[in-house]
């Protein structure tokens, strides 16, 4: 009897602690992970059971996921940080639209430095320390948001949970719950309405820019949560402004989701952005805070390679799940709530190729050429019985090398490069390999060991229409010289000038007042003894003719004194083209007066043409490794090479500065990088 007692007792306890069947079962096995956190958990569940199907059926959501999900580290913010950045949001009240100065910045800086930094701790799985508090809380106001904003009508449930339910984004600290971040923000993003999107997307990007204007003194690389957003030095850290946005936009009502994508087809790096659904739905991607829905596709996001979304749901056909047990992945796809969206992107299909030459591996690989080495982007799963790997959503127009990873972790090629084209006419879908042809030789010439940057060409753009002028007194009325009828190009442009007059102020700028990024400047004189002279920079030669032609010009470059045009005007004429002015005008002074018979201009760019008196090397692709051709010292801006293998790839590299490359083919006596084949679709 006594026995028998003991045996109910503990039958008893076993179903209490696992609560069997009480759940679905994904719930079930996550509250097995949830350690001392699980009573916390079931009384979520309990508090919906029976009372709101839905917010049941989303606290269900989240706590099954929830093992999936940590933060990289806990943040214990100091109060003091949310008194500073409440005096910071006093002033845009006041004045949204207030003209920031030197004295303002200076004096918010010296408060910002005082300021004891945030304590760090390492982050813990989110299924094992969210409370009950936190989590209704949550999911409460998700609701709320998803009943009253006009934004969120027409979602469904399905399209709820991912994109206004989750209380974080990735693996960012959790510091603001929803209730937290809608106070903070809606009022900001709503006064215009919330009928349309991009309105309240474009009253963000205003309220941030302004909040990074007043803190533009402060330099700092300690994370502060959502303030992040707020620290210009956090700029570039695009993996976290995406996170942020997104749960600011989730809390205040706003659909959004988080993607990027493992490398851009022009670059090593990778990047992270958001993308929204407009009123029909349809997804438009934005780098926040910088950008509204699509507005930065052209110059950028049109050469993201692969493209994925980072959901809080799991998905059972990534990496994480379809790997072997002892199976070694690339990091990137080590996650278990990964969504491939590449197809909302670019025109994708599918392939089949050999399957690798590795035993025991589930999965091969799509790589995309790194200067460090090929740089996975792709998963396809290895058919074992028929011997070959399964793509999925391969877009055209991209250069992938077939790889796998060995018991070392290593990136190996297995098969040859390709490329898939689409006949525009019948759409069907081509595969073409790259073969290296020895018996067919070329010769080429070449310009550049990278392609033209889109942001720095739309610079250059802006110059289109600037004026020149000239005036003898700095208040006076100035007379037009010149006027600038086609961007300039990317290296030394020399605009000979019809005058015949002295004068003492000299200025070029555009007829919009957009902005003119320049990195040197020098104007052009008859010698007289009343000036410094010095030779003037040299114009580029690009092809052999030219070093036969003699210099025609008899003007010098003369010494003025700039006028201050913005806090790095003199950085336009520091003999260094690695800096660069960005203003709507530039200026100088002569004393006494200068005819100026010309006017040399060298556009801010980065320097990926082919420059004087460095060393190139030049390698071309043949059976899955890189074969050096020659190494060439350049006397101009070009190089020529001959005898080369055709039908391949090449690769320029420079050895003495810069590292930009990328390959390129050379069809039709033409360099074409592969970047520029991967946008074609997009043109």
């Amino acid at each position: 009897m006594h026995s028998s007692i003991k045996k109910f007792t503990y039958i008893v306890y076993i179903l209490a602690f696992t609560s069997c069947g009480h759940f679905p079962k994904e719930v079930e096995e996550a509250l097995l992970s949830a350690k001392d956190n699980k009573e916390n958990l079931i009384a979520v569940l309990e508090h919906y059971k029976g009372k709101d199907s839905k917010k049941y059926a989303a606290a269900c959501f989240l706590i099954a996921n929830m093992p999936y999900h940590k933060s990289s580290v806990s943040l214990n913010i100091p109060p003091t940080y949310s008194h500073y950045f409440r005096k910071i949001d006093s002033i845009y009240q006041v004045d949204s639209n207030i003209n920031v100065n030197d004295s303002i910045q200076q004096i918010l800086a010296a408060e910002y430095a005082t300021l004891l930094p945030p304590e760090t701790t390492t982050g813990q799985k989110d299924i094992e320390i969210l409370t009950k508090d936190f989590l209704i809380l949550n999911i409460d106001a998700a609701f709320r948001e998803w009943h009253n904003s006009p934004l969120l009508r027409n979602l469904s449930f399905d399209e709820f949970k991912e994109w206004i339910l989750p209380y974080r984004t990735v693996n960012e600290a959790l510091v603001n719950n929803k209730i937290d971040l809608r106070k903070m923000m809606y009022n900001k993003l709503s006064y215009n309405g919330m009928d349309n999107i991009r309105k309240p997307i474009e009253l963000y990007k205003k309220y941030v820019r302004l909040q990074k204007s007043l803190n533009k003194r402060i330099n700092t690389n300690t994370h502060i949560g959502i303030y992040d957003l707020f620290i210009p030095s956090f700029k570039m850290d695009c993996h976290n402004l995406a996170a942020i946005t997104c749960n600011i936009f989730r809390a205040c009502g706003i659909p959004v989701v988080y993607e990027f994508t493992p490398q851009w087809t022009d670059k090593d790096s990778r990047h992270y952005w958001c993308s929204s659904p407009d009123s029909t739905l349809t997804f438009h991607p934005y780098t926040p805070p910088y950008n509204n829905l699509g507005e930065d596709w052209e110059l950028s996001l049109k050469y993201a390679s692969k493209v994925y979304r980072m959901t809080f749901g799991a998905q059972k056909d990534t990496p994480y799940f379809l790997k072997a047990e002892e199976e070694e992945i690339p990091a990137v796809f080590n996650k278990a709530t990964i969504m491939d969206v590449t197809p909302n992107y670019h025109v994708c299909t599918d392939i089949s190729l050999p399957t690798p030459p590795i035993k025991g591996n589930n999965l091969a690989y799509l790589s995309l050429f790194n200067t460090q080495g090929l740089n996975p982007v792709a998963w396809g799963s290895i058919d074992s019985i028929k011997q070959i790997v399964h793509y999925h959503k391969v877009p055209i127009n991209t250069l992938f090398f077939p790889t796998y990873i060995d018991n070392n972790g290593k990136s190996i090629q297995f098969d040859m490069a390709f490329i898939i084209r689409q006949d525009s006419t019948t759409g069907k879908f081509q595969k073409e390999t790259i073969n290296c042809n020895y018996q067919k030789r070329i010769s080429i010439h070449l310009l550049r060991k990278y392609p033209p940057k889109p942001h720095l060409d739309n610079y250059r753009n802006n110059m289109k229409g600037a004026l020149l002028l000239a005036t003898n007194k700095i208040e006076g009325s100035y007379d037009t010289l010149y006027v600038i009828t086609t961007p300039p190009a990317p290296y030394w442009q020399k605009y000979n000038i019809d005058n015949n007059k002295k004068y003492r102020y000299y200025k070029l700028q555009t007829k919009d007042n957009s902005s003119i990024n320049i990195a040197e400047y020098e104007f052009l004189a008859a010698k007289d003894n009343k000036h410094i002279y010095t030779h003037p920079s040299p114009l580029p030669i690009f092809d052999s003719l030219q070093c036969h032609i003699p210099a025609t010009t008899q003007y010098m470059k003369v010494k003025g004194t700039p006028i201050k045009s913005g806090p790095l005007y003199l950085q336009a004429c520091d003999g260094n083209p690695d800096t660069y002015i960005e203003s709507s005008w530039f200026g100088i002074e002569f004393t006494p007066p200068v005819c100026a018979k010309a006017l040399q201009l060298y556009p801010r760019n980065s320097r990926n043409g082919i420059e004087p008196n460095n060393h190139y090397q030049l390698l071309y692709f043949d059976n899955n490794k890189w074969i050096e051709h020659e190494t060439v010292h350049s006397k101009y801006n070009y190089i020529d090479f001959d005898s080369i293998p055709s039908g391949t790839i090449y690769w320029l590299r420079n050895l003495d500065q810069g590292k930009e490359e990328l390959p390129f083919f050379f069809p039709k006596d033409k360099q074409v990088f592969i970047s520029q084949e991967a946008v074609n679709k997009c043109e």
